[in-house]
């Protein structure tokens, strides 16, 4: 699940038992946020040429280091030599996605996952302060993704697809027209496009 409290409310009364899941999409949303909070805030104080790279790359500083191609890591490299805390919040990212991918079991992922919260409270910034009060509210959530490793994330990718449906086709007169569209759009990797 997302972090709402209403959700884990509800299934705490009605299943009690269940190990819920704070599903690592919505909760890597909340890191990646507060890197994008600290380079806006790092952008103000840079020169007019440095502001618009950082800028025009800012997805770069959200995708994972392992996936990023030799220009975007000479980009990155240039990027957090702007700030210490830019570096060390892209760090502390970095440290959560192999702390998703390397915990290799859920005794290891709360160990893993402490060090991690200390690792943030180093940083002076009150956005990776505020991202680190909502992990810590729900430790048990998100470490319990190494329990089961269970996400939602095809769910959630097709209902961004869905989103970017409707942006682009803002009305579609027609109701069957629509729903084709949309288990195309959702489905695409099943037809081989």
């Amino acid at each position: 699940m997302d972090l709402a409290k209403g959700y884990h409310t509800f299934i705490n009364e009605i299943y009690p038992s269940a190990i819920r899941i704070a599903d690592c999409f919505h909760v890597n949303r909340y890191v990646t946020e507060a890197l994008q909070v600290v380079r806006k805030q790092v952008q103000k104080e840079l020169l007019p040429r440095a502001r618009q790279q950082l800028k025009r790359h800012f997805r770069l500083l959200g995708k994972r280091a392992d996936q990023l191609t030799d220009k975007e890591t000479e980009l990155i490299n240039q990027f957090l030599q702007y700030s210490d805390v830019l570096r060390a919040v892209y760090e502390w990212k970095e440290a959560f996605i192999t702390w998703y991918d390397c915990s290799s079991n859920h005794t290891l992922a709360v160990k893993g996952f402490v060090r991690w919260i200390k690792q943030g409270e180093q940083i002076n910034s009150s956005a990776v302060q505020s991202c680190l009060k909502t992990m810590k509210n729900w430790q048990e959530e998100i470490c319990n993704y190494h329990h089961l490793r269970f996400t939602n994330a095809a769910v959630e990718g097709r209902n961004n697809k869905i989103k970017a449906l409707q942006r682009r086709h803002y009305f579609i007169r027609n109701p069957q027209h629509y729903k084709q569209r949309i288990l195309l759009e959702c489905n695409e990797e099943l037809i081989g496009w």
